[in-house]
C-alpha cells in the first residue's frame, strides 16, 4: 500500500473506507509512508486500523523520504521498518494549530523549548541583578536586594511572557500522544525499552527540535527491527519515486495518493450485493477501483487505482 499525505482530521475516516472496500487482502501489509505529520488522533485511528486489518500477519513500514511526527505514531504501530538512506523520521511531536490560521501548525516542543529557556535566562537575569545590587549597595539587606532584582526582572521579560498563551504551554498533547504510542506498541512490541534506552520518552522529550533527522543508524536505537529496502522492496520504492520522498500538502493544493500496490484477486471474493454462490466477475481481477466518497473535505480529491493484472505482490 502506498500512502502520501498529511495527517488531517477526516482522512482516517477516508481511510477506513478505503480499507473496508478491500474485499480481499494478503496476510501481511506493507506499506510505504510519507508525511509530514498531523494530528495524533488521526495518527493512532490509523495505526489501530491497520493492527487490526492484519491481526494475524506483519505490518512492515517503508520509509524512504518523510515521516514526521504523527507518521513517527504510526510507525510505532508497525512490526518493522524499513528505512532508506534518505528516509527520516522525526520526534514525536505534536502539532498546534495555529489561532486564525488554514493549514499552519507550530510544533509543541518549540512551545516548551521556549517557556523554559525564558525561564533560564529570568533566572539568569536575577542572580545578575541580584549579586550587582550587593556589590554596590553593601548595606542593603538581602530581602531588599531581591526585591529590588525581581522588580527589574519582571520588567525586563513582561511583554515577552506576556505573547505566551497559557493554554499552548499547559497543552496536554504530548501526554495524548504517548498514551497513544503506548497503546499502539502493546501490539507491535517494536520499540526499545531498556534501563539505558527508553525510546518512547526519547521520542517525546530527547529531540531538541520538531525537524530533528532520525535516520536509519538513529532509528535503529529507538525500534528493534529496523534494516534498509532491498531487493524488490528497493526497486519498488525506485518505481514509485518522488512520492514516496517528499510528502503531499493540501496548502500545495495537492491530492492524497492513497492505493495498494497490488491488485485484488476477485476469484476468491463475492461482490457485495452478489446473489449467494455467485461470484461476481468471473475470476477476472479489477484493474480500476473506484475510490470510496470519504469525508466531505477530501470527497472527490483521491484518485485510488491498482496495477493491472499480474502484477501481486506478498503484501498489499
Amino acid at each position: 500500500m502506498l500512502f502520501n499525505f498529511g495527517l488531517d482530521t477526516g482522512f482516517e475516516e477516508y481511510l477506513y473506507r478505503f480499507l473496508s472496500r478491500r474485499r480481499t487482502k494478503k496476510k501481511n501489509l506493507l506499506l510505504f509512508l510519507t508525511t509530514e505529520g498531523g494530528f495524533p488522533n488521526v495518527a493512532y485511528r490509523i495505526g489501530r486500523w491497520l493492527q487490526d486489518a492484519y491481526s494475524d500477519g506483519q505490518i512492515t513500514i517503508v520509509v524512504v523520504g518523510w515521516c514526521k511526527s504523527a507518521g513517527t505514531l504510526i510507525c510505532i504501530a508497525a512490526h518493522r521498518l524499513l528505512i532508506s538512506d534518505t528516509g527520516e523520521l522525526g520526534p514525536l511531536d505534536v502539532q498546534i494549530a495555529k489561532t486564525d490560521e488554514m493549514w499552519e501548525r507550530s510544533s509543541g516542543l518549540v512551545v516548551e523549548a521556549a517557556f523554559e529557556k525564558l525561564q533560564q535566562e529570568s533566572f539568569k537575569l536575577f542572580f545578575k541583578h541580584l549579586m550587582d545590587i550587593k556589590e554596590q549597595a553593601g548595606r542593603i539587606t538581602f530581602k531588599t536586594a531581591a526585591d529590588l532584582a525581581a522588580q527589574m526582572v519582571v520588567g525586563q521579560t513582561h511583554d515577552i511572557f506576556a505573547k505566551i498563551d497559557p493554554l499552548t504551554v499547559g497543552d496536554r498533547s504530548n501526554l495524548i500522544a504517548e498514551q497513544y504510542a503506548i497503546r499502539l506498541n502493546l501490539k507491535a512490541s517494536n520499540l526499545i525499552a531498556s534501563r539505558r534506552v527508553d525510546a518512547l520518552d526519547m521520542l517525546l522529550r530527547g529531540y531538541p527540535s520538531h525537524s530533528f533527522v532520525i535516520d536509519r543508524e538513529e532509528a535503529s536505537k529507538l525500534f528493534k527491527h529496523v534494516d534498509a529496502p532491498a531487493g524488490n522492496v528497493a526497486q519498488l520504492a525506485q518505481i514509485l519515486g518522488i512520492d514516496v520522498i517528499m510528502p503531499r500538502n493540501a496548502a500545495r493544493k495537492e491530492t492524497p495518493r492513497l492505493e495498494f500496490l497490488n491488485a485484488e484477486d476477485t476469484r476468491t471474493a463475492k461482490a457485495p450485493g452478489a446473489a449467494k454462490g455467485q461470484a461476481k466477475g468471473s475470476g477476472r481481477r479489477s484493474r480500476i477501483k473506484a475510490a470510496p466518497a470519504g469525508p466531505p473535505n477530501l470527497r472527490g480529491r483521491v484518485p485510488v487505482r491498482t496495477e493491472p493484472e499480474g502484477g501481486d505482490r506478498e503484501a498489499a
